[in-house]
């Protein structure tokens, strides 16, 4: 479903079990990939500024002191409890030809990667198999740590799946990470919150990307959302919700939706469920909306008393 509409429908739900932007703190789990910008935006548009626990490909490697840090910063209500929304979302792109993986990026020419993370370890499983890559945990590359541990993670999964590395594909890997990184979320959560003093929500799925160029007559850019999970602990006794059971936004609901995020830009979104997401939207959350050409950039005369002199890099 489209972005908007998911955030709107996953508000009405929460709303329900008492969970609001006024008295609770989003723990946002994404990508690090800066297109993932789009629903942190829609977000944080509802829930205000998250707690973010980004890693490479949304895997979770701030464990549970860092989960204990952005718990500690949530509103407290007058009964004395804290209220959390966690959000957990890998990210795959499909372009306007169906693509899978591929991504038309702003200010950046040609096709690009998303989720790269996942191409990578996909590209790696298809070579060399997953076996060796199920390592001990606490094993990973200090060069390399988080893509280790994903890789590590997602081997752990697929094995235990008894997955076909010839039937492997980007959008099958990317709904194993979602699995994946969904279980550790839980279990980061079963070690780190305390029910006797907090009630919580868990919100999962995969960020799903169809953007154009910013060609003339290039088709829209759209941002999608699949959802795969959702509950609600409240007073230590779990309800499963399904957010597909909310009945959709109208579209001038939507468009209030939308414009909320970013005040300072005009969005329309389509007049169904799925809403475009404007070009110049793009632009401004994912590269700040700044217009070279209008910059005036400073001779390199002007920087002398600022900087040493010039040396190599060593290769």
């Amino acid at each position: 479903m489209g972005v908007d509409d998911f955030i709107g429908r996953t508000e009405t739900m929460l709303s329900f079990y008492g969970f609001s932007g006024d008295n609770s703190i989003a723990c946002t789990n994404l990508c690090r990939d800066e297109v993932t910008a789009i629903l942190k935006d829609k977000i944080e548009g509802v829930f205000g500024s998250s707690f973010m626990t980004n890693g490479l490909g949304g895997v979770i490697t701030c464990g549970v002191t860092g989960f204990g840090a952005g718990l500690s910063h949530s509103p407290t209500c007058p009964a004395g409890k804290e209220k959390y929304v966690f959000f957990s979302f890998p990210h795959i792109a499909i372009d306007a030809q169906g693509s899978v993986g591929s991504i038309s990026r702003p200010g950046r020419a040609g096709p690009s990667c998303a989720c790269g993370a996942m191409a990578k370890a996909l590209g790696e499983f298809k070579a060399d198999g997953y076996t060796n890559a199920c390592k001990e945990p606490g094993q990973h590359d200090a060069l390399d740590p988080e893509y280790s541990i994903l890789k590590r993670r997602l081997a752990h999964t697929l094995r235990a799946e008894r997955a076909d590395v010839s039937d492997l594909d980007l959008a099958k890997i990317t709904a194993a990470a979602e699995r994946t990184i969904t279980a550790d979320l839980e279990y980061l959560i079963s070690k780190a919150v305390n029910l006797d003093k907090a009630d919580y929500a868990v919100v999962t799925g995969v960020q799903i990307h169809n953007w154009a160029s910013e060609e003339p007559g290039a088709a829209p850019s759209m941002e999608f959302v699949a959802p795969t999970k959702m509950y609600v602990v409240v007073n230590g006794v779990r309800t499963n919700l399904d957010v597909t059971g909310v009945p959709p936004l109208s579209p001038r609901q939507l468009a209030a939706l939308a414009e909320r995020s970013r005040p300072d830009l005009r969005k329309l979104p389509s007049t169904g469920p799925a809403g475009e997401v404007p070009y110049d939207y793009l632009m401004q959350v994912v590269r700040g909306g700044h217009d070279t050409s209008a910059m005036v950039l400073p001779k390199s005369s002007d920087w002398a008393g600022f900087s040493t002199a010039p040396e190599a890099v060593k290769k």
